[in-house]
């Protein structure tokens, strides 16, 4: 079975009431599903995709039985006996298995399931109705201003910024209907979960977002899901502005181990960036610029390559012209540094004094050396 282009992500979590059942039975009814088949259960394993058990489908029908430790999203396919896998690829279904009584009714396509039994997907179906007009409304003007669309090149520069404008407006209306269900859910596992992979996102700010998480039940800041929440927001913490930086030692290009705290008495910009990535790329002449004009004035640049592969991190930084202080593990989205400092978007960086404290960051952009500036004394 080929899942991959089918990984959908399922807003829900188990309620609290169903944490205390031991098991799963999923159940799915095809009557009008008259030619052998077989169903799959697919959850991920170890950070991909992989079939979890199958069963023959009898008389329209099939049967799972297991259970799970934490809610987890899964995808629930079937494939018809001897016709060819590229015709049936798509009858499959996403949802979240947990440990309760789950029910897939259908005619004889799994795409076209009801499904009951799960609080979780009710609670999400729920969310989702509300978010989709907006989500809705962000991908016909995304599309509207593709670059593929032909007619795009003809919208004036007013027309892309109120554009620009109502995209982010429906942002924000989104995360505020996210926040209030958040508050709304502070004891059902998808109040944590929303909290957790969208009030909590690539980028946000512990102060502002840690007091809802000790709203949230003892139960559910007790769980697997919550203890991961408590751990991101302390992760966050170390890359604000006014705390001390936690320290690192990484290798550097030549493979010798550099250590941050050598540099303890200067200004130091630490710049997350990677060679494939673009936006990084874009950056790099203004932070050169920077470097040059600062670089007698006790300051100094690391960059924390998101990189896997040697060759392509060594010859990004002789091509961009980078002649400052590099390191990396080559673990790409996995480089310890990163994960010490929560980072899971490039570019970004953080400035931090002589004392070894973080003064600010994400200085980015075409005066970023005027930025620096109103901080290095």
């Amino acid at each position: 079975m080929n899942f991959k282009k089918t990984i959908l992500l399922v807003a829900g979590l188990w309620p609290l009431a169903l944490m205390a059942q031991s098991g799963y039975t999923i159940t799915g009814k095809m009557p009008a599903l008259k030619v052998p088949a077989k169903a799959y259960l697919v959850t991920i394993q170890n950070g991909a995709w992989k079939e979890t058990d199958s069963v023959e489908v009898k008389g329209g029908k099939f049967q799972f039985k297991g259970s799970v430790n934490e809610p987890q999203q899964a995808i629930l396919a079937v494939k018809r006996t001897g016709v060819p896998e590229v015709r049936t690829q798509g009858d499959q279904l996403g949802f979240f298995l947990e440990n309760s009584n789950i029910v897939f009714t259908a005619t004889d396509s799994i795409i076209k399931s009801k499904v009951t039994g799960s609080v979780a997907d009710r609670e999400s179906h729920e969310l989702e109705a509300q978010v989709r007009p907006l989500t809705n409304n962000i991908i016909r003007l995304n599309n509207k201003f593709s670059k593929y669309n032909k007619a795009s090149a003809s919208l004036t520069a007013e027309e892309r910024k109120i554009a620009s404008d109502s995209v982010a407006n429906w942002v924000t209306e989104i995360r505020d209907i996210k926040l209030k269900f958040v508050e709304t859910h502070l004891n059902s596992f998808m109040g944590l979960y929303t909290y957790s992979y969208s009030i909590l996102g690539s980028k946000f700010n512990p102060a502002a977002v840690e007091p809802l998480y000790h709203k949230l039940s003892p139960q559910l800041q007790a769980s697997e899901l919550g203890k991961r929440t408590a751990e991101k927001i302390e992760i966050a913490k170390r890359g604000q502005a006014g705390i001390k930086v936690t320290d690192f030692t990484q290798n550097d290009v030549n493979g010798k181990a550099f250590t941050l705290s050598s540099l303890r008495g200067k200004y130091v910009l630490v710049d997350f960036w990677a060679s494939w990535c673009a936006p990084c790329r874009a950056e790099n002449p203004n932070v050169r610029k920077a470097y040059q004009a600062l670089k007698d004035k006790n300051f100094e640049i690391v960059s924390v390559s998101l990189d896997m592969g040697k060759p392509q991190w060594v010859d990004a930084i002789n091509k961009d012209g980078m002649p400052w202080i590099h390191v990396s593990d080559l673990k790409g989205w996995k480089n310890e540094v990163a994960i010490l400092y929560g980072v899971n978007s490039v570019p970004q960086n953080l400035l931090i004094d002589p004392r070894g404290v973080i003064v600010a960051r994400d200085l980015r952009g075409d005066d970023l050396t005027a930025k620096l500036s109103a901080y290095i004394k």
